[in-house]
């Protein structure tokens, strides 16, 4: 089955993914804060952004995230190659449970083949996959890796201050040591051109309370294009203030 999904894959990848990719990916689209990319200077990151609701429906039916094609296309200008973690699994196993039903199991090495040659890092989130890790710190080790997530969980037409962010980015931070670099994007109507402002990095792991709040920030304040000043020394050890526009300076 994992063979079958394969193909699969590699039939959507040409008829589908890679369409998608030239079109979105060249969609017109303004980048604010690009400086920033360049202090990364080869280093691997974690790349998080707000989940944009397609307005098309055709889009949303085939649910196909074409922000993640825009924040592929300005971090392959940068040389950064974006790639992204998906789970293949039938959900979380109760405690206790071994094996799932056969079906099931064939469901998830098809899925698993399809992830695999859409170009993304597939994940079961029920047993340990020595080779699927290996990969992964291969890939972060060699530098110049973006691995996307959506930390809504869920798309959204635009971001707000009482939406919760799931906490999965602080996870992956400390397990791989990747700073955090937050992105904000308006693109929902797409007759317009479309925004991706770029935020000030998180450079050290925090715990996930830390990182949520701080993120959720970020977001907001790329929404509104203001300055902002943090005076929280748990998080930043001393005060900093952001400037606007081209002369913000990331966290170090």
């Amino acid at each position: 089955m994992f063979l079958i999904g394969r193909l699969l894959g590699w039939i959507l990848m040409i008829f589908l993914i890679k369409p998608m990719r030239l079109i979105y990916g060249n969609k017109r689209c303004v980048y604010e804060n690009e400086h920033i990319l360049k202090e990364f200077n080869g280093r691997s990151m974690i790349v998080v952004s707000n989940h944009i609701k397609p307005r098309s429906k055709f889009l949303r039916m085939i649910s196909m995230p074409y922000d993640a094609f825009m924040i592929r296309h300005l971090l392959k200008l940068h040389g950064i190659y974006a790639t992204a973690m998906t789970s293949y699994d039938s959900g979380k196993r109760t405690k206790g449970t071994r094996n799932g039903k056969p079906h099931k199991n064939r469901k998830e090495q098809l899925i698993k083949g399809i992830v695999k040659s859409m170009d993304l890092i597939p994940l079961n989130r029920n047993e340990s996959d020595p080779h699927t890790i290996r990969e992964i710190k291969h890939r972060i080790d060699a530098g110049n890796l973006g691995l996307g997530i959506f930390p809504e969980g869920t798309y959204f037409r635009g971001f707000r201050k009482s939406r919760k962010l799931h906490g999965g980015m602080a996870i992956l931070s400390k397990r791989y040591n990747l700073p955090i670099l937050p992105l904000f994007i308006d693109a929902y109507n797409s007759n317009k051109p479309g925004r991706i402002s770029i935020g000030n990095p998180l450079w050290e792991p925090m715990d996930a309370h830390l990182v949520t709040e701080y993120i959720a920030k970020e977001f907001l304040r790329l929404k509104e294009r203001r300055s902002v000043e943090f005076e929280d020394e748990q998080l930043l050890g001393n005060d900093f203030t952001y400037g606007a526009g081209a002369e913000n300076k990331a966290l170090k």
